[in-house]
């Protein structure tokens, strides 16, 4: 049991490093189902809804949707005011280069809804909250409905579609809010996520290429040019892009968090530190920019320090995703079960279309012997990547554990299921496999311990046997006996 224990802080250890490099694939974080966010551009107003992103269960994660809700305003945002010394001119110039604030055509107006979409509109968000997701579409539909230029509604109802796998739907969605207001960096994000998801990353550049390149002055779009453009191994793109619109505010945080992304990709950590030191300096509430830190500290194995910064990321924003599952990762890692569980369970809710949630989920449900559930989680997690290598070898590992803990199973059940499931995961990974991979001692393991379970119920059948044999004769003796005796008392 010591092995297979150690077995499972070590698989527990490698899906972290999938789930981590998944979520630095574009390089944000982005929240990857619906819930309440701040909005990117104002702040402080109403909030909507973030929309599913990529999944992590292949190898790949999701970037960070700007937060959602508010107005956008048709101007950059404003560049502080240079400091100055004396009577003279500005004495410092940005290190971004020339501003160019100026340039790019405006924005479109972003105009408010009617009262009555905004009433219903606020109340899908509060319904949305509380998890009546029903209710909540209802009333998205209605604010739609109340005002053909909702395109925040328009955009939720793609959240809850896409949260619901409903992933046509959502498209449609993220479509129409951007046929109301063309530069609405949430609804590209959400139509990102959805592109990365399949694989597609060269088509989410594709989508969001034009619309950058025309609304150069929304800053949120351009980080999310930024970020796909990392995500596409196009990290000098992404670092001129990003570098381009901190030209334009220099203390546009999600712009330096697109460059330290681009920047980690290419191996640059000197500078990539650099930036987010900046970066904090500028906003140390950043949710994103803990999340980051907690990535770098993990990766030079600080992990007490990786701990506290996705801890923190947590608490500033709730609906983090990825925060909650590298959070969750790194309590698994220290053997805290049921703090990983609870990560588990709620980045569950956050985004249950991502495979590697299912999985890290399933771990935490083995690791605190919840059997059943753990099983169905890994058998979802293989119902959504039905070629996943890993759930078959955490099936295996599950069935190793539970044994005849399992509910319905023998011992020998169990650890013939654990045997199937690495034969299948040795399937999946087929010439992926590589020499001496961990599976080849589990299954001579297995098979050791079937072969035990099986001579145990062979010996214990021969004793069965004998004793029954023992027992027919003491009763035929008894009774032969027995009927002597009655002879006797004839005569």
């Amino acid at each position: 049991m010591g092995t297979l224990l150690r077995s499972c802080r070590i698989k527990n250890g490698l899906y972290g490093a999938v789930l981590l490099a998944v979520t630095s694939c574009g390089g944000s974080e982005q929240a990857s189902t619906p819930t309440p966010a701040a909005d990117p551009q104002t702040a402080g107003s109403e909030t909507v809804a973030v929309a599913p992103t990529t999944d992590p269960g292949a190898g790949q994660q999701p970037t960070t949707a700007p937060a959602a809700g508010g107005q956008a305003s048709q101007t950059p945002a404003a560049t502080p005011p240079p400091s100055t010394s004396g009577n003279g001119p500005a004495d410092t110039a940005s290190p971004w280069g020339g501003p160019e604030s100026d340039t790019g055509q405006p924005l479109p107006v972003r105009r408010e809804m009617n009262g009555s979409a905004r009433t219903a509109y606020r109340e899908g968000l509060e319904a949305s909250r509380t998890g009546d997701d029903a209710n909540a579409k209802t009333l998205f539909e209605r604010a739609l409905a109340a005002d053909a230029n909702a395109f925040k509604a328009a955009y939720n109802l793609g959240v809850l579609a896409d949260r619901a796998g409903q992933t046509n739907k959502a498209q449609q969605y993220y479509r129409d809010a951007l046929r109301i207001q063309p530069d609405y960096e949430l609804a590209i994000q959400g139509m990102v996520n959805i592109f990365a998801r399949s694989g597609s990353i060269h088509d989410a550049v594709a989508f969001v290429a034009p619309i950058a390149q025309r609304y150069e002055r929304n800053l949120h779009v351009q980080a999310i040019y930024a970020d796909v453009l990392t995500q596409a191994d196009r990290m000098e793109e992404a670092e001129s892009i990003a570098r381009a619109a901190l030209r334009r505010d220099e203390r546009f945080v999600p712009a330096m968090l697109s460059l330290v992304k681009a920047s980690l990709k290419r191996g640059r950590k000197e500078l990539a530190e650099s930036v987010l030191e900046q970066a904090a300096a500028v906003d140390p509430n950043n949710a994103e920019l803990h999340f980051l830190q907690g990535k770098m500290a993990q990766e030079k194995g600080r992990l007490s320090n990786a701990l506290t910064s996705y801890r923190r990321a947590v608490e500033l924003r709730p609906d983090y995703a990825e925060a909650r599952m590298a959070l969750g990762i790194q309590y698994m890692a220290a053997g805290n079960y049921a703090q990983a569980l609870s990560e588990f369970e709620q980045t569950s809710k956050l985004a249950p279309t991502l495979v590697a949630v299912h999985l890290n989920l399933g771990d935490a449900y083995r690791a605190t012997k919840q059997w059943q559930n753990a099983k169905a989680s890994f058998e979802k997690a293989l119902r959504m990547k039905d070629d996943l290598a890993e759930a078959h070898f955490n099936l295996a590992l599950m069935y190793m554990a539970a044994g005849a803990e399992f509910p319905g199973l023998t011992s020998l059940d169990a650890m013939q299921r654990a045997l199937a499931e690495f034969n299948n995961y040795r399937r999946v990974m087929g010439p992926r496999l590589a020499r001496g991979d961990a599976s080849e001692a589990y299954v001579a393991d297995v098979q050791r311990a079937i072969d035990r379970e099986n001579k145990r119920i062979e010996r214990e059948k021969a004793q069965a046997a004998r004793e029954a044999e023992r027992a027919a004769r003491q009763k035929a003796a008894a009774e032969g006996a027995a009927s002597g005796t009655e002879e006797e008392e004839y005569e």
